[in-house]
């Protein structure tokens, strides 16, 4: 399309009236006004290009953020389905909780009922169970042999069954008082501890050639006569089950966190490891019924342990000896017995 300037430019040059200065000076004016109006429209067809790009990216800009309104409505949904689920479940937990901690209460007062019944019932058995093996025995003594060779056979096994009822009494009444006294909460010292246990057993150590090997042990804040029971129990084992070779019986110790791990050896004749769970509890006997004992050290030596909120297992092969490894912490003196309760069992 023919630009109006150039018509004009043509009518300036068809004038006849003008002199050829005017002329050229009118065509100069004119050329440069038709320039600048190509500047012009090269600017409004660009302006126009401009604004067509903005506008298309005005219109995907407008539609994404269509999209993110939709995504973002939607995740409040979801978000407020999460929360609609995480308070149902904050619930759940805490009616789980409440009944959690409902059934932990009854759980210490039945087995406090259940410690207090052991030790009266057998407290009060020891009395009549003694008049029983007091009269056997007197039967033994003055008809053994009169009767009939059967007669002897019963009075034996009254006998027998006497010794061995009083002895399963007696292991339950010293389970059931295990950490009973909580008033003799002390720095214990271990190595003094190590010695009263060598005099206690002085004559099973003389007689079985016992070796002790063990160097300084640590202070041990808790129940003294519980760290006694412990060890004694351990050291008693090991020579109540020795080998052929003369018994050896290694203590070590090392720091962990503000306790002590301890690791009892010995070299006698080794326990089944399949037996890992049943060992320590109450009146289980490994070895048989023809081994002495009543079957309830380890089960002492497993809740004094748990009373000083430790752990307790052991290592071994048949034969190869037994190692018994385990934690004890010190025990806050206050409140003591509160602490003492929620520890044992």
């Amino acid at each position: 399309m023919a630009s109006p300037l150039n018509s004009l430019a043509a009518a300036i040059q068809s004038l006849e009236t003008i002199s050829e200065e005017e002329r050229a000076l009118l065509l100069r004016h004119t050329d440069r006004l038709n320039k600048e109006l190509d500047v012009l429209d090269f600017a409004l067809k660009r302006t126009q290009k401009d604004k067509s790009i903005v506008v298309n990216i005005l219109k995907a800009t407008i539609e994404d953020l269509e999209k993110s309104k939709l995504l973002l409505e939607e995740s409040n949904r979801q978000l407020v389905f999460q929360q609609e689920e995480l308070r149902e479940q904050k619930r759940v937990i805490e009616e789980n909780s409440a009944r959690l901690d409902e059934n932990l209460r009854k759980l210490e007062f039945s087995y406090k009922e259940l410690e207090q019944f052991s030790y009266i019932a057998s407290h009060d058995l020891k009395s009549p169970l003694r008049n029983i093996a007091s009269f056997a025995q007197l039967l033994r003594r003055r008809y053994y042999g009169q009767l009939g060779q059967d007669a002897n056979d019963y009075i034996d096994f009254i006998v027998s069954g006497a010794f061995q009822m009083s002895e399963v009494i007696q292991a339950l009444l010293e389970y059931s008082m295990v950490g009973q006294d909580y008033t003799e909460l002390t720095d214990a010292d271990l190595n003094e501890v190590m010695m009263d246990i060598r005099a206690n057993l002085r004559r099973e150590i003389d007689d079985n050639r016992v070796t002790f090997l063990y160097k300084k042990l640590p202070h041990i804040k808790g129940i003294r006569a519980s760290f006694i029971q412990l060890f004694q129990n351990l050291v008693s084992n090991a020579i109540k089950f020795r080998a052929e070779a003369d018994p050896v019986i290694r203590i070590c110790c090392k720091p962990r966190g503000n306790g002590w791990a301890f690791k009892v050896s010995d070299n006698g004749i080794g326990m089944d490891e399949a037996y890992q769970g049943k060992a320590f509890l109450p009146f289980q006997r490994l070895n048989g019924p023809d081994t002495p004992g009543t079957g309830i050290g380890l089960a002492i030596c497993k809740k004094i342990v748990k009373m000083h909120k430790g752990e307790i297992c052991y290592h071994s092969n048949p034969g190869a000896g037994t190692t018994f490894s385990f934690t004890l912490f010190p025990i806050d003196a206050t409140p003591a017995m509160k602490h003492l309760e929620k520890q044992v069992g």
